[in-house]
């Protein structure tokens, strides 16, 4: 319950009078919300993009190094170098999903998956959040062949970390996610 006469709580939440869903793709709905902030006050209307979760593997193999993937991306017209990623599927868990993703898009499986945290990655606008997993003790998976259009890349882990200080490696997402393996100790700095 918010206590209202301490200014250390916080204010009660504003209440959804109405919501509406318009789904333009089997991936992609565009949601809209009414907000009401104040009794009385007339509700302002919100939009955001709706999805699956999103999940993302930082991974690193016994010889220190670091599997990214390299594909074309419509939304920037251009290619991006970033970790084994996906959406979440019907059903599945959010460690499921990242162990598939490590398999399809860089051909290891993890002999250890550690769970870095959950994200929202764009509170303005999506609703969707990113489930992160740093990916250890790695095996090559037998007779793996990238998908079509996704490049496997190995780069040195240090060599990653300074390509992403040169602005290398931009997918944003993906960079917090180093980040909290970096802090949380599962991922050397250096």
């Amino acid at each position: 319950m918010v206590d209202c006469d301490d200014p250390a709580s916080p204010a009660p939440l504003p209440q959804i009078v109405g919501l509406g869903r318009q789904r333009l793709s089997p991936w992609v709905e565009v949601i809209e919300r009414s907000v009401r902030y104040a009794e009385g006050e007339a509700p302002r209307t919100y939009h955001a993009v709706g999805q699956a979760d999103y999940v993302g593997v930082l991974a690193l193999t016994a010889d220190d190094r670091v599997p990214l993937v390299r594909l074309y991306r419509p939304a920037i017209e251009d290619f991006s170098l970033e970790l084994p990623a996906g959406l979440l599927e019907d059903g599945e868990s959010p460690a499921d999903c990242a162990g598939r993703e490590l398999m399809e898009e860089a051909g290891f499986r993890a002999g250890r998956l550690l769970p870095l945290g959950t994200l929202n990655p764009d509170t303005g606008r999506l609703s969707n959040r990113l489930h992160g997993f740093c990916a250890l003790d790695l095996a090559p998976v037998d007779g793996w062949s990238p998908e079509a259009g996704v490049e496997r890349v190995l780069i040195d882990r240090c060599e990653f970390l300074d390509l992403i200080l040169a602005g290398g490696f931009v997918q944003a997402l993906h960079i917090a996610l180093v980040g909290l393996a970096v802090a949380s100790g599962v991922f050397p700095s250096r």
